[in-house]
This record gives structure tokens, sequence and C-alpha cells, in this order.
């Protein structure tokens, strides 16, 4: 089932794809941006995969609560079906700054809560038609603590002695690779080891 709402903008190329199983949402978010794009809505998983990969729409608004979407496993799936449409991820009313880390990692370009303005939701299918990211305020600093994170364990497994990540390793795993690396034999190991 879908639902096509004309716009006054028929000739842009910026096509957007709603999709929420609550009507009420749909409505919401179309109000907020169907005079500026031509917007299609969907209320079922299997619909949202037919136009993702038919009509292959821009963005996609995509609420996450979307029945048989799988959560952020089901995200990939449907990024697959067209690589080239950016979404935005919709999560509870209050923001959650942990799921919109998640999303982002999930390769959505934003995350927003189900009731934005509509004036926010122009704004933010603009910001990720440009390229960019959308966010609260409040998810930056989660973002940036991510990226720290991140970019340490990168740095930690590649200045590893063995030149290899060792974060899979159990915990004697890693005493017996870091005493191979300083060229110890296997009898050595062994009696060190008892």
């Amino acid at each position: 089932k879908c639902l096509l709402k004309k716009s006054s903008h028929e000739g842009s190329k910026v096509m957007i794809l709603i999709a929420s199983a609550v009507a009420a949402v749909r409505r919401w978010w179309t109000q907020g941006i169907a005079s500026s794009f031509p917007t299609y809505e969907v209320a079922e998983h299997s619909a949202l995969r037919w136009h993702m990969a038919n009509r292959r729409p821009s963005v996609l608004l995509l609420d996450l609560s979307l029945p048989k979407l799988g959560g952020f496993t089901g995200i990939s799936a449907i990024q697959r079906l067209n690589p080239f449409t950016k979404i935005i991820l919709f999560g509870s009313r209050a923001t959650n700054e942990k799921e919109a880390v998640s999303a982002l990692k999930v390769g959505a370009k934003g995350y927003c809560s189900k009731d934005i303005e509509p004036s926010l939701l122009r704004k933010a299918i603009e910001v990720v038609q440009n390229g960019e990211i959308w966010v609260g305020r409040k998810v930056i600093s989660h973002l940036l603590e991510e990226l720290t994170f991140q970019t340490e364990q990168k740095r930690k497994d590649s200045h590893s002695p063995l030149g290899f990540p060792l974060n899979n390793l159990s915990p004697r795993q890693y005493q017996i690779a870091l005493l191979v690396s300083d060229g110890i034999n296997n009898k050595e190991i062994a009696n060190h080891l008892s």
C-alpha cells in the first residue's frame, strides 16, 4: 500500500519515501514536507522494500519501529536495495543518544525523534541531501566518544607486538602470543606458564 502526496515541486529531483506503520506519524511528517518534495508513504515492510528497489527515493524517513524491519539489523538490508538513498531514522519520542549513534553506525545519515517539528524535518532532509549528518546536539558528544574509542582501538590493534589485532584472543592466548613475540620457544613457554 502506498500513498503519493502531490507537491508543488513536481520537477524536484528529491523524492521522499516515508515508512511508518502509524498513520498519524506519516501524516505529521508528510504535513511538514509535502509542499517541498514529492512524497510517498508506506505502512508495511514489504511496500518499503518494493519502493526502495523500484522507486529509488532520494531520502527515506524510516520509523525504527516499523514491523518486520528488525530494528538496526534490518537497516543494512534496506540500504542494499538502493545504496544511494539517504536514510533518516526515527526513534522514540525522547531522543536516545546511544540509539542515535547506533543508527549512524549502521549507515543512517540522520536520526530524529518521531515528533520532530515540520520545519526541522525539512531542514534535516536538506542537510542529508547535501551530504551532511543530522543529529541532535546531545548526540554530538556521544559521537565524539565513540569516535575516540574506535580510534583508540585501531591504534592499539595496529601497535600490537604481533602486528595484528589481539582483542579477539582469550587472556591465556594473549599471554602465549606475547611470549612467542619475545622469541621464547614452546618448551620455555610451557615451563613459564606451568
